[in-house]
């Protein structure tokens, strides 16, 4: 049996201008998963490539849903997926920021009598942008500066302009920690 198109299925009707846009549709989640991995994946083989390159520190990396820390010897780049609902990618931010410091630097095991601790260094942060979603399917997905709306990244390139931003930060605080001692 074929179904006749009742007249609000068709565009310009009041039922197909209603319809959640593609970044508040379910479809856009799934995406956004894997946009978000594929840019954590990114940021990870752009930092080993730091090393291959001369960077002498060797980088660690924390990554969960969402959440990216990557401490590279005295600076850090965190990114941090931030929606006030999990139903929806239209009202999602994504915070990147490169920081001068140890970000959530794992405990270390301090014995009961030692006399000495040294006292963390505080963090400050050095870069920072905000990012939100913006494209209309899949193959149009990327990543818009917020404070400028125009032009995005591919999740890739977003990747690479992240990391550059760490190793620029990274070159500036090492030349800065040779000229003081």
């Amino acid at each position: 049996m074929i179904d006749t198109l009742d007249s609000d299925s068709l565009p310009g009707s009041p039922a197909w201008t209603e319809r959640p846009a593609f970044l508040a549709s379910h479809r856009a989640l799934s995406i956004c998963t894997r946009q978000l991995n594929q840019l954590a994946d990114s940021v990870v083989r752009s930092v080993t490539a730091l090393s291959n390159a001369g960077v002498v520190q060797k980088s660690k990396e924390r990554l969960s849903p969402g959440r990216y820390i990557v401490q590279l010897g005295p600076v850090a780049l965190t990114i941090a997926w931030l929606c006030r609902s999990m139903d929806s990618v239209a009202d999602g931010d994504l915070l990147v920021i490169v920081w001068r410091g140890a970000v959530a630097p794992r405990g270390e095991h301090l014995p009961e009598r030692m006399t000495t601790q040294h006292a963390p260094i505080a963090v400050t942060a050095l870069w920072e942008e905000v990012f939100v979603a913006a494209g209309t399917d899949e193959a149009t997905w990327g990543w818009q500066p917020k404070s400028a709306g125009a032009g995005s990244f591919s999740s890739v390139e977003l990747a690479e302009h992240c990391v550059e931003r760490l190793r620029a930060a990274y070159e500036t605080c090492h030349t800065e920690g040779e000229a003081v001692a």
